[in-house]
């Protein structure tokens, strides 16, 4: 290659064979650069500018939301659609339904069963609770006012009598606020207030009373003021609020007896209708594998009817020993406590009549629905097991009527020491009638025991329907899950046969 210089001083390459080669660089003009640029002609020192991405509309945001979820769906039911699906998705919904039924089932049958042991430890505990103060504070008006027309002082006997009756109303008080605060009760609120007004006024009542014995016993004539004036705080406002409460607990145990002894429908219809749909998944996968029993759907049916079976006989249990046997308990227990509140009403009536020497005309129709009263309580609550009691108590009750009689003859003759030893002397010679005092006193003692022996029966069904409900709640979840267990076994094999 030889260098030759043109015409204009350029120079020029010339290859062997006589062509020339230009000098590129000689040939194109230099570009300037400008500071701070890129080759390609863009500023370095600046970003980029991005272009803006198009925005979405609203429709575009919903489908691209839902686009996700409905390609989940298609794939599912798309192998719902076929037999091995088909089979996974009955062993889900009856694996559901199965757990579902027993779930409630056991849920019910706990709460229950706690509903159960609170009637039985708290709400009718209460209730007794409130016929005891009921009693006793009837029972200390009629010994104060018996006691207050004794000759002289009144006699020590009559005192301790008094002052037990006093101490058992203050611990009924107490233990009916203890028991309030444990039992299910709505009218807790109104049960406390009653307690708290009554607890207030045994010490102004008590205080009325002694202030009577202490004018008694100097022979002033206002003690017999006084006495009228305790005697009407007890009947027209202690006694009143004590029957209020012993009404509200009385009735809060026949409606919570009543109410927990009900069939379980609702959980027990959870019950059968799993049972329904196990049969109806055993028919279609006989009807699909050619096959006529699943050794798992069977065993899964069998343990739910086993359920069933152990709630109804649970069920029916509870309803035989607290509707009809409480029921047979309890109309006597609330006929004899009834009556033995009507005697001691009618006790402090003669009593009070002798103290204002008033006409015993009142007093004796008093004594008249009283006498029927007691006589029908004694009839309907007679058995085999307490004829000596009943018998005891209508003696009794024939001896004070007799003694009754007998004290309004006195008080109309005039006959006033007689009319005091009618009724409240303690024994009589060999050969005389008792006194009222003596007729009564056996006469409450009797109906005490008879309402003692009727409150036992009464606890013995609620007991016997709480013994009906022991391990329901627990065998009912454990036959659920040994069925949904029994299901997934039974379903295997024919899911594996499409595998």
């Amino acid at each position: 290659m030889t260098r030759t210089t043109g015409a204009g001083g350029e120079e020029f390459s010339s290859l062997p064979d006589g062509d020339t080669l230009i000098d590129d660089a000689a040939d194109v003009p230099e570009q300037p650069v400008s500071e701070g640029l890129d080759p390609a002609g863009e500023d370095a020192w600046l970003d980029r500018i991005q272009e803006k991405p198009e925005k979405e509309t609203w429709r575009q945001r919903i489908a691209n939301s839902f686009a996700q979820p409905k390609q989940w769906f298609s794939r599912t039911w798309a192998f719902i659609s076929t037999t091995p699906g088909m089979m996974v998705a009955i062993s889900i919904l009856l694996t559901l339904a199965i757990f579902a039924a027993g779930y409630a089932m056991s849920q019910s049958s706990a709460t229950r069963q706690s509903s159960l042991d609170t009637l039985v430890t708290a709400t009718e505990p209460m209730s007794n609770s409130s016929h005891v103060l009921y009693t006793s504070l009837s029972a200390a008006d009629t010994v104060a006012t018996a006691s207050f027309v004794e000759f002289g002082a009144e006699s020590p006997a009559s005192r301790r009598e008094y002052f037990a009756a006093i101490d058992r109303a203050i611990v009924a008080a107490n233990q009916v606020l203890t028991n309030s605060s444990y039992s299910d009760i709505t009218e807790t609120t109104e049960i406390q207030e009653l307690v708290t007004e009554i607890q207030r006024e045994i010490p102004i009542y008590s205080g009325m009373v002694e202030t009577a014995r202490a004018n008694n016993r100097m022979g002033n004539p206002l003690g017999a003021t006084y006495m009228s004036d305790a005697s009407s705080l007890m009947r027209e406002g202690m006694l009143p609020k004590a029957s209020r409460l012993f009404d509200i607990t009385r009735q809060q145990v026949a409606t919570e007896q009543q109410r927990l002894t009900f069939p379980q429908l609702v959980p027990l219809s959870g019950l059968l209708a799993a049972i329904f749909f196990l049969l109806l998944a055993q028919w279609w996968l006989a009807a699909t594998t050619h096959r006529r029993l699943n050794q798992g759907f069977l065993a899964a049916t069998v343990f739910m009817a086993a359920a069933v079976l152990w709630v109804s006989a649970s069920n029916y249990g509870t309803w035989l020993a607290g509707t009809r046997g409480f029921e047979d308990a309890a109309q006597p227990w609330d006929e004899l406590t009834t009556s033995r509140i009507a005697a001691q009403e009618s006790r402090t009536d003669e009593t009070l009549a002798l103290v204002r020497r008033q006409s015993m005309n009142e007093s004796a129709v008093s004594f008249d629905n009283t006498y029927a009263q007691v006589s029908f309580a004694l009839d309907n609550a007679a058995t085999e097991n307490n004829q000596h009691l009943i018998n005891a108590a209508r003696t009794s009750l024939e001896d004070w009527s007799t003694a009754h009689y007998q004290l309004t003859g006195a008080m109309e003759n005039g006959d006033y020491e007689e009319a005091v030893r009618i009724l409240t002397a303690q024994s009589v010679p060999a050969g005389r009638d008792a006194t009222a005092a003596m007729a009564f006193d056996r006469l409450d003692a009797t109906l005490s025991q008879l309402i003692s022996e009727s409150r036992e029966s009464m606890r013995e069904y609620i007991n016997e329907g709480l013994a009906a409900t022991n391990l329901v709640a627990a065998s009912v979840m454990i036959l659920s899950l040994l069925s949904v267990l029994a299901v997934w076994l039974g379903i295997r094999p024919r899911i594996q046969e499409y595998m």
